[in-house]
């Protein structure tokens, strides 16, 4: 977990965004299409970089309070850990990184609804991290809520598009609890093509969704065809 400034300004979320969502937010238009030239060559595709790794400059003494904290979480000493975050989230107010780690703080509790309203503070802090609104989407599906769940994944990809664990985890959600596979197709297929293909559990469960669908793979885990991001 990074510990990312703020880098967004007036720009509201998520409880609003959560609150709102009663249906299927549409997410196709997220996944990578390739293109082809005259000569009907297939081009590369150039994935856009995680927006969240443009950073804004960091106190030194906030950078080092989190550093402990985070160590304090590996431990399992949640109230120091908690104890520090506190303190960070009142001297730098424009960091998100500590609400997301107080959401984490709060799951490992099993606190679920705390970890929610952390997870949100974090998105109105800084709309492009990605963790925060991936643990946001995850603590929605542990509370049953599916739909909503859904629709965090749409606003994570219309942050970035190219999110390979936002696309990864949109499909799990898609085939194992909304019961649409195709669209867990085209999701899965996303993942494999924007990390190289090289995660052989998902792999075979890409193939197992392809037995059910009777669709063929539309992108190939193509390593040549990703250009690296720069």
């Amino acid at each position: 977990m990074t510990l990312s400034a703020c880098n967004t300004t007036g720009v509201k979320t998520t409880g609003a965004d959560v609150e709102q969502a009663a249906e299927l937010m549409a997410t196709l238009r997220f996944v990578p299409v390739l293109e082809v030239d005259k000569e009907g060559v297939t081009q590369p595709y150039e994935a856009l970089p995680n927006p969240y790794i443009k950073r804004g400059r960091i106190d030194k003494e906030s950078v080092s309070q989190f550093i402990t904290a985070r160590r304090a979480f590996n431990k399992g000493d949640f109230n120091s850990a908690t104890k520090t975050l506190n303190a960070l989230t009142q001297s730098d107010s424009s960091l998100s990184g500590p609400w997301v780690l107080l959401g984490d703080i709060a799951m490992e509790s099993k606190d679920t609804k705390l970890a929610i309203t952390h997870y949100q503070k974090a998105l109105e802090i800084n709309r492009s991290n990605m963790n925060a609104w991936l643990r946001l989407a995850h603590a929605l599906r542990v509370q049953g809520e599916f739909l909503k769940a859904q629709n965090v994944y749409a606003h994570a990809l219309a942050e970035w598009k190219d999110c390979p664990e936002a696309h990864l985890n949109l499909a799990v959600l898609y085939d194992v609890y909304l019961n649409l596979p195709l669209r867990a197709q085209k999701h899965m297929e996303a993942y494999m093509f924007l990390t190289g293909g090289e995660d052989k559990k998902v792999a075979n469960w890409l193939m197992e969704i392809q037995k059910r669908t009777g669709v063929a793979q539309a992108l190939p885990a193509d390593k040549t065809l990703l250009k690296p991001v720069s």
